[in-house]
């Protein structure tokens, strides 16, 4: 019988006389990814060869790991039986106040191997252990106010009140019962700021503007950048780009799902919020921090959770910010291809590329080759008040053929676009059009 191969959370050690070199494996294993299984009586091919099983080898499982084995750990001791009758031992275990060392030393699992840790991996450990920074860590100011998340929580079927019960029921006190991280980045009255920044071209060089969506509620702020930024989705109306007609600008529910992830799983002890790039080809969505320290990158992109910002996440989960769990890095990497998730030391970077020239795109490049784009009705009407400064509506109505709400209309786009201003009272208006309109 055979069990398979060795991986990142399995290891085969023939017989008892490799108990601590398993047992070494074990905490390796659960350095790296948080749990790990032994397998006793089993060679390296995966091949059952067997051992004799009784109490006292039971025993002596349990004493050598509580001996050597710091912090302590629970463990768990199997025989199983092959089908050919031969007994062979898993031991398991899982833990997650990393880093855990067996006598006195410190290793990480690497593939199939148990590597010695070096200082800067010993550091990363202690980083990646299960202690929930947002909520141990003080706000930066203590007179907070929760309106918005509050109306947010009755939106969706809660009862929140306002003691200090409540608040550390739902995790935003510190242990000390002050307001903390979560606490602050929730309230009315935070200083955080959420931008949405627009370049000109591909690249950074050319900036255009940025959007300040922030000092509120971070839950209230997250869904409104989503919301503006998913107005610019588009669809093709013809095959002239080379995409198919209805083709959409890019993946709603992909930058949903980046966003949100960004700003859930953000580093915010660094005090430096998430960011939303636009670009003429694509959309960047940039988080500080990286993966957990546990979490191996094929976990990653495979979709397992492991929240970095822990009560914080819980709290948007209530709320349906993340009805998904799990879904968001592979929605990403399986629309647009691995590639568009980039995990640097220190960001995270997710790529939402366009399936084609956006129509802000066109316009602006229209623009500043010929002055403002116009559709043939308002360029007839900008064409009439070249010449007739001092004209009323029904005059323009009158003479161009267009109805008076439609003639309406168009001068409200005109001024919204910077092409069309009066000047005046109501009964002596004056028209000017804009110089940048051009007549060819």
């Amino acid at each position: 019988m055979e069990l398979g191969s060795e991986s990142g959370t399995v290891a085969f050690k023939s017989d008892m006389r490799q108990l601590d070199k398993g047992l070494i494996s074990l905490t390796a294993m659960i350095n790296r990814s948080n749990h790990g299984t032994v397998y006793f009586g089993v060679d390296d091919t995966g091949y059952v060869s067997g051992l004799q099983v009784d109490a006292p080898l039971f025993d002596k499982i349990r004493y050598t790991a509580r001996k050597n084995i710091l912090p302590r750990l629970t463990i768990d001791v199997v025989e199983h039986v092959s089908t050919d009758g031969k007994s062979y031992v898993s031991v398991s275990a899982s833990g997650f106040e990393t880093p855990y060392s067996y006598d006195g030393r410190y290793y990480v699992r690497n593939s199939v191997n148990d590597d010695m840790a070096t200082p800067e991996t010993i550091s990363r450990l202690v980083l990646a252990r299960r202690f929930d920074a947002m909520r141990e860590t003080e706000a930066y100011r203590q007179d907070l106010t929760f309106n918005t998340f509050g109306e947010m929580m009755v939106s969706h079927g809660r009862r929140p009140r306002r003691d200090r019960g409540y608040y550390n029921t739902i995790g935003l006190l510190t242990k000390e019962g002050e307001f903390n991280l979560n606490a602050y980045l929730l309230s009315d009255n935070n200083s955080v700021r959420i931008q949405v920044t627009e370049f000109y071209g591909t690249t950074r060089e050319s900036f255009s503007k940025s959007t300040d969506f922030g000092n509120k509620c971070l839950f209230a702020a997250m869904r409104e950048v989503y919301d503006r930024v998913k107005m610019r989705n588009q669809r093709t109306v013809n095959t002239d780009q080379g995409v198919r007609a209805g083709t959409a600008l890019f993946d709603a529910e992909c930058l949903k799902e980046a966003w949100f992830n960004a700003c859930l799983h953000n580093s915010w002890r660094t005090g430096i919020p998430p960011t939303l790039s636009i670009f003429d080809d694509r959309f960047e969505i940039e988080s500080v921090g990286t993966i957990p320290f546990g979490l191996p990158q094929e976990d990653f992109f495979g979709g397992r959770s492991m929240p970095v910002n822990e009560s914080l996440y819980n709290l948007a989960s209530s709320l349906g910010f993340n009805e998904h769990v799990g879904r968001g890095v592979p929605l990403v990497t399986d629309k647009y291809g691995r590639n568009t998730v980039r995990i640097r030391s220190g960001t995270v970077t997710v790529t939402i590329p366009f399936a084609f020239e956006p129509a802000w795109v066109a316009d602006r490049d229209w623009t500043e080759e010929y002055g403002l784009p116009v559709t043939p009705q308002e360029e007839e009407v900008l064409d009439y008040l070249l010449f007739y400064t001092d004209a009323k509506l029904a005059d323009i109505a009158g003479d161009t053929g267009l109805n008076l709400s439609a003639v309406k209309r168009i001068i409200v786009r005109l001024k919204s676009k910077g092409l069309l201003e009066n000047t005046g009272t109501n009964r002596n208006s004056i028209w000017k059009v804009s110089s940048s309109y051009r007549r060819e």
